[in-house]
């Protein structure tokens, strides 16, 4: 065969390679990486069909305080809980 830019034949370097098609691994990994997927959205289906966290006492509890005015916010518990927050995050 004569190359069309140089007209130098075109040489082959090395043995000609068997193509070997990995479609049948690719499959195989690709199903294996499916299941975990598949944990984690029924898991996560679980968790939203049983909704959030609601402790119905504590909530008419607050709610009470507040109305009442005898609710009282720590602001020293909140700033702690900041700064050990935001030394646990370093930038």
């Amino acid at each position: 065969m004569v190359h069309s830019v140089t007209s130098k034949p075109l040489q082959q370097v090395g043995a000609p390679q068997k193509v070997v098609s990995d479609a049948p691994a690719r499959r195989n990994e690709q199903a294996q990486a499916v299941q975990p997927v598949a944990h984690h959205i029924s898991l996560a289906s679980a968790l939203a069909d049983k909704g959030p966290p609601y402790d119905a006492e504590r909530i008419a509890s607050l709610q009470e305080a507040i109305a009442s005015g005898e609710y009282r916010i720590n602001l020293g518990a909140i700033a702690d809980g900041i700064i050990r927050f935001g030394s646990r995050n370093p930038d």
